[in-house]
């Protein structure tokens, strides 16, 4: 992966870490916005898949392809298992993630994909890194091709291994039996 080098500032959305536990298809309706591999996505109320929002917490898992803006799909891919870890870089704008951040949760910075590549340009949002259990990302830890160099300042991001907090389909967000 030409992206994933160490301290650089090349965002690529999230991406699988380790095995890949589950890719199921889903919706996605004429209405949804462009979707691009490594964005985080949610089911809407329609039951299709649409982009999350900085702050949605029911995240169903992350876009496995690309889909373009007003294009219905029936077999949307989506990596949906709530125990899937992904690589994600975070944004370094005014915060460092330090050896501090791991175990703590984050917010995602969402932004519109990469119309020349198709690909994701979603990251951590480094400045929410905290323990407030409604955060959409738990950090588990820096990523090896980091070498455990963490980030001493601001605009130094770093690649991060990170879980879906709070997943849709995680056995404790299900109701009745």
């Amino acid at each position: 992966m030409p992206y994933l080098r160490a301290a650089t500032d090349t965002p690529f959305g999230a991406m699988p870490y380790g095995p890949t536990r589950s890719v199921h298809a889903y919706n996605k309706d004429a209405a949804a916005a462009a979707i691009y591999p490594g964005d985080f996505v949610i089911l809407e109320t329609d039951g299709g898949i649409g982009v999350s929002l900085t702050g949605s917490v029911n995240i169903v898992g992350v876009a496995a392809e690309y889909s373009a803006a007003s294009t219905a799909k029936t077999d949307f891919l989506v990596y949906n298992d709530p125990d899937q870890e992904f690589t994600i870089q975070d944004d370094g704008d005014t915060t460092a993630m330090t050896e501090a951040s791991v175990g703590t949760n984050a917010n995602i910075t969402v932004t519109t994909g990469d119309t020349t590549l198709l690909r994701s340009l979603h990251e951590i949002d480094s400045s929410t890194a905290a323990t407030t259990a409604t955060l959409a990302l738990k950090v588990i830890g820096l990523h090896p091709v980091e070498a455990r160099s963490f980030a001493s300042a601001a605009g130094s991001p770093r690649k991060w291994i990170v879980k879906i907090n709070n997943h849709l389909l995680a056995p404790y967000q299900q109701v009745g039996i």
